[in-house]
């Protein structure tokens, strides 16, 4: 079955059509579970990708010189150690582009990164459940690298983090050994602790695996300024922007990874969905029994910080956890790029509440204290506009 998927993907890339994007119902139950289908379809859009790329007109960008983005664990730790270092630059570093006269509105913002993180609370209800939730979120974190390296010297790519591969324990992953060439560690273990109901997911979720401080590697002295707005059993913030300096947590589940994020749920969720109407709302957990997707699976399986739905980008896993969520998203444009490179479907704002009007690929996105304010149309395609880069 496998030969006869490598077959299919070389007849589609020879005819650019994507007519053969396969479905989960080609590949055999194991192969999904275990990553061979994922695998296979990353191969074909990849090749899709390439011969697309390479039959436009002459442009400086290439699939050759694109810029490629690894998975954590594939770096070397030279390079972690760099990406590591360069965000705590960017943690230390003073905020680049809220004004003195901004500053008594937003007395949390205390860094260049907080800024990313003021950013994404101020936008959470239009970048969520809307038309430009990938490309907003695909900018945003091309954004924070650029950053890394111009301001912070970083010579590496945006990692990302599959956790399909940790979907058993995640709280086991290299990622958080707490060592200096990891992410940081689990949060400290705090025990006797019982179920939360989420009411807006209407799930018992049990406890995790941490809950407290990041207590070792990287990140176990830096101090989060702003958040949580969300986070249930926690001591929220009275408004957006109040400044509340602690630890970062963290509370790794495998609850979550377990019903959301293994290959067999990301797989099912690229190849069944091929509008992206319905691609977008269930890897997000909207419109359907799945409540959470691919994506809100990442976040409550990391847990603390990561899991308030405001002030999440205060813990940097989730460049990386995005960083995921747009490879995913790549693969599924490449599988049909005539189809699905400029698809797009929905409003601005969270399940079009309040009324927005259909955007549309010329509308103007807004990026705060980040950036300028972009257009959407321009973060449709890794290889336009000002991107250029592919993932290994």
């Amino acid at each position: 079955m496998r030969a006869a998927m490598v077959l299919a993907a070389a007849t589609a890339v020879s005819a650019n059509l994507g007519m053969l994007a396969p479905k989960t119902s080609d590949y055999s139950a194991a192969d999904v579970a275990d990553g061979v289908a994922f695998n296979d379809v990353a191969r074909m859009a990849t090749s899709n990708m390439q011969y697309n790329v390479a039959n436009r007109k002459a442009t400086d960008c290439t699939f050759e010189n694109a810029d490629e983005r690894q998975e954590w664990r594939t770096m070397d730790t030279a390079t972690r150690k760099s990406f590591t270092d360069s965000v705590l630059c960017l943690m230390d570093m003073p905020p680049t582009h809220m004004t003195a006269d901004q500053s008594a509105s937003y007395p949390g913002v205390k860094s260049r990164h907080d800024e990313y993180v003021a950013t994404h609370i101020n936008l959470t209800y239009n970048v969520h459940d809307t038309a430009d939730f990938f490309a907003w979120h695909r900018a945003f974190a091309h954004f924070w690298e650029k950053d890394l390296q111009s301001l912070c010297n970083y010579t590496g790519k945006l990692p990302y983090w599959n956790w399909a591969i940790d979907a058993q324990a995640p709280q086991d992953s290299s990622l958080f050994v707490g060592d200096q060439y990891s992410m940081g560690s689990n949060g400290k273990f705090i025990p006797n602790r019982t179920d939360t109901y989420l009411y807006e997911q209407s799930i018992s979720m049990p406890p995790g695996t941490g809950g407290g401080c990041v207590e070792s590697g990287p990140f176990s002295n830096i101090t989060l300024n702003l958040g949580p707005l969300d986070l249930p059993n926690t001591d929220n913030v009275n408004s957006s922007f109040e400044y509340n300096p602690r630890c970062l947590s963290r509370d790794l589940n495998a609850f979550f990874t377990l019903n959301y994020n293994t290959y067999t749920n990301v797989t099912t969720t690229m190849l069944d969905n091929i509008y992206i109407e319905d691609f977008q709302d269930i890897f997000q957990g909207y419109g359907s029994s799945n409540k959470f997707g691919v994506h809100g699976g990442g976040h409550w399986a990391t847990g603390g910080d990561m899991a308030d739905f405001h002030s999440s980008p205060a813990d940097p896993l989730f460049f990386l956890h995005h960083g995921q969520v747009d490879r995913i998203y790549t693969i599924w444009q490449n599988l049909d790029i005539d189809r699905r490179q400029t698809a797009i479907k929905g409003t601005s704002t969270l399940g079009n509440s309040p009324p927005s009007a259909e955007m549309q690929l010329s509308d103007t996105i807004p990026f705060g204290f980040v950036a300028a304010d972009q257009t959407f149309g321009d973060f449709m395609d890794t290889f336009g506009g000002p991107l250029c880069y592919k993932y290994l």
